[in-house]
């Protein structure tokens, strides 16, 4: 990967993963649970986010090609998704691919909200995993691979830290910032969505291009 792609690959899935909106829904769902228990819970987030993330690198192309699935029909799925997702932030919206209210009363009801939904679709939802995967096939080389995993060991080390300082981050921020970063993080990715459509799209029809 080049220098602009990194940046690129890292922005995108720091949008996806929306540090700001999941911290609030992180606070939401912990409201109840001592300061003690609520590290604990963002440090469990962090892990399982890492292998969630790691699973699909070495492991998500190999899954499509079982599947009988090529990666311009997935880039195309994956930009509409990512679609539907910016226009949830653009309106300051929790989008319904990542994040439903069935989900929190669910995690109500159970002893740890740490995996199921912080992690897995709250923070790595369908949109992130399918960046994921379609990075992993544009740069299937070991070194790449290698690369995109210790970037997104970085990725995970930011969330985890934001979690697990949540309270105070949450205070300093304010909820009016948390919405106007939120709109602009839409606006992006939804750009970034087109632009995977289009390559998509160009690789299932290449009389397009």
């Amino acid at each position: 990967m080049t220098s602009s792609e990194t940046v690129k690959f890292i922005v995108a899935m720091i949008i996806m993963m929306n540090p700001l909106g999941s911290l609030s829904i992180f606070l939401d769902l912990t409201t109840k649970s001592t300061f003690i228990a609520q590290r604990k819970m963002a440090i469990t987030t962090g892990i399982t986010i890492l292998i969630i993330m790691l699973s699909a690198i070495w492991t998500g192309k190999d899954l499509l090609n079982l599947l009988g699935i090529t990666i311009p029909s997935f880039r195309v799925a994956g930009g509409l998704i990512l679609l539907l997702m910016g226009l949830s932030m653009l309106q300051s919206k929790e989008s319904p691919v990542s994040h439903t209210a069935e989900d929190d009363a669910a995690a109500r009801e159970r002893h740890s909200v740490a995996i199921v939904p912080m992690a897995l679709p709250v923070i790595i939802g369908p949109g992130a995993i399918s960046t994921l995967i379609i990075a992993a096939g544009d740069y299937p080389q070991l070194v790449s691979k290698i690369w995109i995993s210790l970037l997104c060991l970085l990725l995970t080390l930011g969330m985890g830290f934001m979690l697990y300082f949540a309270v105070p981050i949450a205070r300093l921020v304010g909820v009016s910032i948390i919405k106007v970063i939120t709109r602009i993080m839409g606006m992006i990715i939804m750009a970034i969505a087109v632009g995977m459509l289009a390559n998509g799209l160009m690789g299932l029809f290449p009389a397009l291009s």
